[in-house]
């Protein structure tokens, strides 16, 4: 089986992140608070200069040091051990590939293929990939259509339910979901 991954809210917690460093970064720099926090990306009234100078603070530690989501690498490990190929398929912008490609080694995440594609459904389809796992709401739903999505639930995706889309709470979750649906 073909396994597609997507890192951003799925490896990574990426929604507490951009949360906590948002509002530290209004803090810091007397801007409003957050506005609609809740949506997947966090809304602000900034100017492109402040969203380019917020991107220069943290997008790239971010990128560098943003920790791994619990036990993501033993069970992509475990699956990529019985034999499935594990894809990361990113919407991150190609200049950060080598950043990308390093905290994947970093943080022991195993995989036979790293694509930057947005939006991601034509390298899905291409790649054959059986199962994506993804959690923007806003790509979901055209992936559906090439591919069974495993949702990771975020609280910007809670009302996102789509045919050929399973809801998973953690890797675990993921792990047992797919020895139930695909490994019998």
């Amino acid at each position: 089986m073909i396994i597609g991954i997507d890192i951003d809210g799925v490896l990574i917690d990426d929604d507490t992140y951009r949360l906590d460093y948002t509002a530290k970064y209004c803090y810091e720099n007397n801007l409003p608070e957050m506005d609609r926090p809740y949506e997947y990306e966090i809304k602000c009234t900034w100017d492109i200069d402040t969203l380019e100078d917020y991107d220069r603070k943290y997008y790239l530690d971010y990128i560098k040091n943003a920790p791994a989501r619990a036990f993501a690498s033993e069970i992509i490990k475990k699956l990529h051990d019985e034999g499935n190929k594990i894809i990361i398929i990113t919407g991150r912008d190609y200049e950060y590939k080598k950043e990308t490609a390093d905290w994947l080694n970093k943080n022991n995440i195993v995989h036979d293929e790293l694509c930057f594609a947005y939006p991601k459904t034509e390298t899905i389809q291409e790649r054959n990939v059986d199962i994506m796992i993804e959690d923007c709401q806003d790509l979901i739903p055209d992936i559906t259509n090439v591919a069974h999505v495993f949702c990771y639930d975020n609280r910007y995706n809670l009302n996102l339910n789509c045919k050929n889309m399973t809801r998973v709470f953690s890797w675990y979750d993921i792990y047992s979901k797919i020895r139930r649906e695909y490994q019998r």
